[in-house]
């Protein structure tokens, strides 16, 4: 009787290291491997070590031609907090990749330097570039719109209003009446980031920002001597001291809005833009049919909780055929004028 109980419970050890082995085969064969297509909107679908994103290289023909996110190897885990001298003192801020890389500066939205705008900047790394994300906020993160209200304004002291009217997702912006042309401290941390990344070894520099961090790209290409200028739905208020118009005619621009965005409507879009190319700014204006504002939040797990008000699960987020076109092109830009 001893020797069957001691059977059987052999027996079940050997069966349960069996299933813990099968199931472990199984998940591994489940996940997609370095190279596979993935979808940018999904969590988990690559293998450990391996992260969705874009290829390193697009071609003109073959299975790159199409630039579409694969598994690729991950290589780098998280960013840094950092400071940089400014005007203002020390500005803080998250850096990521090697010192001697071409470099993005990824400027925020509105909330501030939330998981969200990390989570794009890790993604702008995996591209092969250093990146620095200025904290304008001194490290307050709104957790809600009207929150958000009060410290988009610890970015401009001395000044009565915010860097850019950037109001909640799916809400029109309202309009102010014009101010004085003075530059804020926003786009003064802006200038000091640009200067802070070719002094430590990188010899160029791109910027990209989304919303207010959209508007504070399009100040970079005016103030900072950037090598190229990459605005996601934003548009600089007359408070900033930033004129689109005024920007270096050496400066490319890659702009990125959508149709349905009711707090940057074409209506006010495609004018400044049209502005802008008439005065000789090289701008490309991407506008992509239905999209609605923040539309590029959807490619992280943080940017989709953030867009859908905490309800990611069956919320119907924008075209993920769109968005993914629009992440590709802009990862394309840095590749044809900063990558070296």
């Amino acid at each position: 009787m001893h020797r069957q109980v001691l059977f059987i419970a052999l027996v079940a050890v050997l069966a349960a290291q069996c299933s813990s082995a099968l199931s472990r085969g199984l998940l591994q064969q489940q996940c997609l491997r370095n190279g596979a297509r993935c979808s940018l909107y999904q969590v988990g679908q690559c293998c450990a070590g391996t992260v969705c994103t874009m290829p390193l290289e697009c071609t003109s023909r073959g299975s790159r031609s199409e630039c579409l996110p694969e598994c690729r190897t991950q290589t780098l885990k998280n960013l840094t907090r950092v400071e940089f001298p400014s005007k203002f003192g020390m500005t803080p801020g998250f850096e990521g990749g090697k010192k001697n890389k071409p470099a993005v500066v990824v400027m925020q939205e509105w909330w501030g330097v939330n998981a969200a705008i990390r989570d794009i900047a890790m993604h702008v790394a995996e591209q092969g570039y250093r990146v620095l994300v200025p904290d304008l906020y001194r490290g307050r993160v709104a957790v809600d719109r009207m929150e958000a209200v009060g410290v988009r304004g610890t970015a401009a002291p001395l000044r009565t209003r915010p860097l850019t009217t950037c109001p909640p997702l799916h809400q029109p912006a309202t309009p102010h009446p014009p101010r004085p042309r003075h530059r804020t401290r926003g786009v003064d941390d802006v200038v000091s980031a640009v200067q802070y990344l070719r002094a430590t070894g990188s010899k160029k520099v791109a910027i990209l920002g989304f919303c207010q961090g959209g508007a504070m790209a399009l100040c970079g290409a005016q103030f900072a001597g950037v090598d190229a200028a990459i605005p996601f739905y934003g548009i600089p208020g007359n408070f900033t001291g930033c004129d689109p118009v005024k920007i270096p005619k050496g400066v490319p621009i890659q702009a990125h809005y959508g149709t349905n965005d009711t707090s940057f409507p074409t209506s006010r879009v495609v004018p400044l833009y049209n502005a802008m190319t008439a005065a000789g700014v090289y701008a490309k204006l991407n506008l992509y049919e239905g999209l609605p504002h923040a539309f590029l939040n959807a490619i992280t797990p943080a940017g989709r909780v953030l867009f859908s008000n905490g309800n990611p699960v069956g919320f119907n987020f924008p075209s993920e055929k769109l968005v993914t076109q629009a992440f590709s092109r802009m990862t394309n830009f840095l590749r044809l004028h900063i990558r070296y």
